[in-house]
């Protein structure tokens, strides 16, 4: 295909917008439509839930209500994610008719302009397990993507910076240990262009994904702007995206007292974990890089040896966890 494709730079805008515009897009897509790129980064932080999300199961009211932070949901997958204003957005909207029919090929497509602007920047990028751009092994980059109406979406963001502090005290945490070593995991795993050395202000990497896009995708981009028609629809989905009932949404499925694995980066989770011990209850919070248990943070317990459990428990398959736990505390 050669049709140029629609550029909408918002630059710095309003949170909601960073969300609602993409949606208003994808959701008065038809194939008369021009596939659009929007580039944007919210002026203020706030919280989106991934779509299947449940917000008591991933989020931390009160910790929430504390920072302030407003809670949006939007209609594609991808994890609960802390943006603000050290993010920049790239916001793919394309008729689903005019990419890839597997979602796998729809993102190795999009992504090659984000991956082609770290490696510009001299970082050693790579795009990894389809959905990961990672420098040395950490993630740069969040991206989420699926279809809205008519439209293939995918969705992402370079991080000039995070704030890794609101992300670890915002998650839910059913103990302190977990809530400690998710601080660390993200730490580790997840890195910043300003971690990397690189400080390109905001405007020199939406002019560089531009070039990137042209690029990568063989097709020029003509700068646009959204219709009447999308603005009115991406004010209502904004208003609808913070309405308390659709946030709410999912609350169905309940809070666990033990809260599913947590996805850090990829191949690195975090699971919480319960034993019984004939009268006594281990808790643990478990770092698990692919099978293997990397760190371990056992709550206080009496008569148990923490740190005896905490190392036994390190290197490790998570499948042997409870075996090595009964070992270890018989």
């Amino acid at each position: 295909m050669s049709e140029p494709i629609r550029l909408i730079d918002l630059g710095p805008a309003p949170f909601w917008q960073t969300q609602a515009v993409y949606h208003a897009v994808a959701g008065l897509m038809h194939q008369g439509t021009p596939d659009t790129i929007i580039l944007t980064s919210p002026r203020t932080p706030y919280l989106c839930l991934g779509y299947h999300d449940a917000y008591d199961a991933v989020l931390d009211r009160a910790a929430v209500a504390r920072r302030g932070l407003p809670v949006m949901r939007r209609r594609v997958g991808g994890g609960t994610t802390y943006l603000d204003a050290d993010q920049i957005f790239y916001q793919c909207v394309t008729h689903h008719r005019r990419v890839p029919a597997a979602f796998s090929a729809v993102y190795a497509r999009m992504l090659a302009a984000p991956l082609a602007v770290l490696r510009r920047l001299d970082l050693p990028a790579e795009l990894r397990d389809t959905v990961e751009l990672e420098v040395e092994g950490r993630r740069v980059a969040g991206i989420g993507g699926g279809r809205i109406g008519e439209a293939s979406v995918v969705v992402g963001n370079l991080l000039r910076d995070f704030n890794y502090q609101a992300m670890a005290e915002v998650w839910q945490a059913p103990w302190p240990g977990y809530r400690a070593l998710a601080a660390e995991a993200l730490a580790d795993r997840i890195t910043t262009l300003r971690r990397l050395g690189t400080d390109q202000p905001l405007d020199e990497l939406a002019r560089m994904l531009r070039d990137a896009f042209a690029a990568t995708l063989g097709r020029p981009l003509v700068s646009g702007r959204l219709s009447a028609q999308e603005w009115r629809y991406a004010r209502r989905l904004g208003a609808r995206m913070l309405a308390p009932e659709y946030v709410a949404l999912r609350e169905d499925l309940g809070t666990p007292s033990v809260p599913r694995a947590l996805k850090v980066a990829g191949g690195v989770f975090l699971h919480a974990v319960e034993a019984d011990l004939g009268g006594a209850v281990l808790r643990a919070s478990l770092r698990v890089h692919g099978t293997t248990i990397a760190a371990a943070r056992v709550e206080p317990c009496p008569g148990l040896e923490r740190a005896a459990i905490e190392h036994g428990l390190t290197g490790i398959p998570l499948a042997s966890w409870r075996t090595v736990v009964a070992q270890l505390a018989g």
